[in-house]
């Protein structure tokens, strides 16, 4: 089942940093997160050439950087090195 809640987070306009409450999606489960996930990427043209790439943690990152998954300017960087902690 799908919720929207409110939260606080930070979203970077042209470069600089905006604290903003925002809806974001919350599951009941990780596996309904992952799939909505899935569903999103796979559904949104925007993103076709990053699943391409979805063989390469580093290059998928920062190819939704790039397509605008994120605003935060650190994000493909953030999430290449979580991934490579959560792989060792």
């Amino acid at each position: 089942m799908l919720f929207r809640s409110p939260a606080v987070t930070t979203e970077y306009v042209n470069g600089k940093p905006h604290t903003r409450v925002e809806k974001f999606r919350s599951y009941a489960s990780h596996a309904d997160a992952f799939k909505d996930y899935a569903k999103m990427l796979s559904n949104n043209p925007r993103y076709e050439k990053v699943l391409a790439h979805g063989g390469d943690a580093a290059t998928f990152a920062h190819g939704l950087q790039r397509a605008g998954y994120a605003t935060d300017p650190q994000y493909a960087a953030k999430l290449s090195r979580i991934i490579k902690h959560s792989l060792a």
